[in-house]
């Protein structure tokens, strides 16, 4: 089965390869066709990197999105262990309260999202030179 699989991705792989080129011989809209007028020949993958992380807003973000995640991933990860050493043969409970977890973080993302979307305070949140804006 997973040959088979490798197989198909492979083959559409070297079809990706073969048919699509890097960009179309005509641009899709006019904000693409002044994107490809002012992009600098000298730009280059490693300089955006660069610049990205001399902006102070996006290190920020990055280190309290890894915070976040990391912070998810290890009670996660180390849930079942903390729970079955202090209250043993409780394995549906513990996987109960990662469900809790898991459920109470995509409610409170929505409505987060809900709410800074309707009072616009995510502009109160921000330094002027903020990614979001």
């Amino acid at each position: 089965m997973f040959y088979i699989i490798g197989g198909v991705a492979t083959l559409l792989f070297i079809l990706v390869i073969i048919v699509f080129k890097e960009k179309p011989k005509h641009p899709p809209s006019r904000a693409q066709s002044l994107s490809y007028a002012l992009a600098s020949p000298d730009a280059s993958y490693l300089n955006s990197i660069v610049r990205l992380f001399k902006n102070l807003n996006f290190v920020l973000l990055v280190i309290t999105y890894g915070l976040n995640a990391g912070a998810f991933y290890a009670l996660s990860t180390l849930l079942n262990r903390m729970v079955i050493l202090h209250y043993p043969g409780e394995e549906v409970n513990a996987g109960r309260i990662g469900l809790t977890i898991v459920i109470a973080g995509m409610l409170g993302a929505v409505i987060s999202g809900i709410w800074l979307d309707k009072t616009k305070t995510y502009k109160n949140l921000c330094h002027p030179n903020c990614l979001i804006q």
